[in-house]
């Protein structure tokens, strides 16, 4: 297992589901992890087993601007930016609030670039950029409109920052349905995390993947290979696969 001591980790959404998980990993491995964090007190009941003496929690609500720029890293390095903090709404368009659709974007996208920008100063000569997206910005289903648009533009900006920061290791990790708590909020019926149930992915098998592949300095992890694979065949011909089956694309529906 390769370590990385000495290495500096800044990492958002770290209190659970797979932001948590690739918070252990790091610390296992020797790394500094700074969490940033909406909330203190979730921070304080959160168990971290490994090596918490490397590990700090700084205030942040990604969904304000203002907090973001206040962020203060300018006597330390940064080595690593992982942006786990993600959020979407399984809900048809039309039945999205304001407010659901500005956090949507607010979270995914645009707060993600004002981080990254207010961060750069910090970054090391060569830092790493992981940002965990979702195979959904590949496809088009009812009633994840927002979430997986909000998910390829994330992908747009992380492809389009490796072609101008060529000396950063950026790795865009598109992942299928993952066992966190990320469903209780994007459908509180939970009726697609109970017909997904038996394909989701386990984070801590993913974080020690992501890691894998973000030490090989890979751009992109598809996660898992079968769905990437049936994903690149219905880019080829997608409005005859949603007219030929219609509840493939439907299974988000409300």
């Amino acid at each position: 297992m390769e370590n990385l001591i000495g290495k500096h980790f800044v990492i958002t959404g770290g209190t659970s589901g797979l932001g948590y998980a690739l918070t252990k990993v790091l610390l296992e491995r020797g790394a500094k992890v700074t969490l940033l964090v909406r909330s203190m007190t979730k921070f304080k009941q959160t168990f971290f087993p490994h090596n918490t003496h490397l590990l700090q929690a700084v205030q942040c609500d990604l969904n304000s601007a203002e907090q973001i720029k206040r962020l203060d890293f300018a006597h330390a390095t940064i080595n690593g930016l992982i942006h786990s903090a993600g959020l979407g709404y399984f809900k048809s368009i039309s039945a999205h609030s304001e407010e659901e659709m500005l956090e949507t974007y607010r979270i995914n996208v645009v707060h993600f670039n004002i981080l990254l920008n207010h961060l750069a100063h910090s970054f090391s000569e060569h830092p790493y950029i992981i940002g965990i997206s979702s195979l959904a910005a590949h496809s088009t289903q009812a009633h994840s409109g927002h979430y997986a648009a909000s998910k390829a533009a994330f992908n747009q900006v992380l492809n389009t920052y490796r072609l101008e920061h060529p000396n950063y290791h950026i790795l865009t990790v598109n992942a299928g349905p993952i066992r966190t708590p990320f469903h209780a909020k994007a459908d509180p019926t939970l009726k697609y995390a109970t017909q997904v149930d038996k394909l989701m992915l386990d984070p801590d098998k993913l974080a020690n993947q992501i890691i894998i592949y973000m030490l090989r300095n890979k751009a992109e992890l598809n996660a898992p290979k079968w769905l990437n694979s049936l994903l690149k065949l219905y880019q080829l011909a997608p409005r005859k696969l949603e007219r030929a089956f219609p509840k493939l694309f439907n299974n988000k529906k409300e």
